[in-house]
């Protein structure tokens, strides 16, 4: 028997009893999933509700019942599906807000997030890469466009129809051109001593991009900020020669990555520096108050302290509960464990 599920919005149930609800058709699975009326056996379970699927002595799934009647596929999603105690009647909840209540806001996330087809916007690669560049934002950015395919190359303008001068010896001039095929590209790559890592990227990927991802995820710190420098250089050096007739050698271009390197790190350094002056010098007794997790309540009160933990192998969540008084003693402490795993928020 072959799993159909369907996602209806951002309205689920969330399971009390079970009587309410029917089988086929309504989103009482995880993530607003529903079981299709159109599956193989589906008239075995046509008018019956999901209680028939539950244990009579304890709010438990029947897992002898569900797997006879569904496929494995099916009956996985039903036997992972939270069953909570606590939880007496069956309601419409809505899944986009902690709360349960329909808003908006949230309406409009959903859609933008789930219902509206948005993979065309996503491209594989090692973007976390650039975002953990140790360099200026403005040099993230340009990392970005380059692999994103929006930079404004002389092959992307044309085909925008923008007409643009070059005093290159290629009229192609795409990415790979500008930054590891052009004759000045790779004199400044070699004067840094990149070229060998670049090569070997170039001849193990199928285009710059790839060979960009590859070289972020397999150099140092310090080569993945130098290699992000001579990206930046290269880029403003072309467009100093486009744009304004400028020609820099291959040294300058060096230089200035040196440079903004250098400048880069004292502006780190000076930032720390600050932030640390400005901070009282830590005693032994500060040290101490810092090392506290746990503050008692005001006199006459209790503090409750829970916590909770999920395994997805054993499909299990634990909750674990500790009530303690004004001086810190135990009043009451319990676990709980239940046959199901959930969000975070939930458990």
């Amino acid at each position: 028997m072959r799993a159909r599920f369907i996602m209806r919005g951002g309205a689920r149930w969330s399971i009390g009893s079970g009587a309410t609800i029917p089988i086929l058709n309504e989103p009482w699975l995880p993530n607003g999933e529903f079981i299709g009326s159109d599956i193989p056996g589906a008239h075995f379970v046509h008018n019956f509700t999901v209680n028939n699927l539950m244990n009579l002595y304890d709010k438990s799934w029947n897992e002898q019942v569900v797997r006879q009647v569904f496929s494995d596929d099916i009956a996985n999603k039903i036997l992972h599906t939270p069953l909570i105690s606590q939880v007496d009647e069956d309601r419409i909840i809505w899944k986009a807000e902690r709360h349960g209540r329909y808003s908006v806001r949230s309406a409009y996330m959903l859609c933008v997030s789930e219902l509206i087809d948005s993979s065309y916007n996503w491209r594989p690669g090692y973007w976390v890469g650039i975002w953990n560049l140790k360099v200026p934002p403005n040099v993230k950015n340009l990392i970005w466009r380059m692999c994103r395919g929006c930079l404004p190359t002389r092959v992307r303008l044309l085909d925008k129809g923008v007409t643009c001068p070059t005093n290159c010896a290629s009229n192609h001039e795409d990415l790979m051109h500008v930054f590891f095929a052009c004759p000045f590209a790779i004199q400044v790559w070699k004067r840094t001593c990149l070229w060998g890592s670049v090569q070997h990227a170039l001849s193990t990927t199928a285009s710059a991009t790839e060979a960009i991802f590859y070289l972020l995820e397999s150099l140092s710190v310090d080569l993945t900020q130098r290699l992000s420098s001579v990206l930046w250089s290269i880029w403003k050096h072309r467009n100093l020669r486009v744009w304004d007739d400028e020609i820099e050698t291959s040294a300058t271009v060096v230089d200035g990555v040196i440079n903004m390197v250098a400048d880069w790190l004292l502006a780190n350094a000076l930032d720390v520096l600050a932030s640390r002056s400005n901070h009282q010098p830590t005693t032994a007794s500060t040290s101490q108050q810092h090392r506290i997790t746990w503050q008692p309540p005001v006199a006459g009160r209790y503090k409750c302290n829970m916590d909770a933990a999920f395994s997805s192998h054993g499909n299990r969540t634990g909750i674990g509960i500790c009530v303690r008084d004004a001086e810190g003693t135990f009043v009451l402490t319990k676990t709980v464990t239940y046959p199901c795993t959930v969000s975070m928020d939930v458990g």
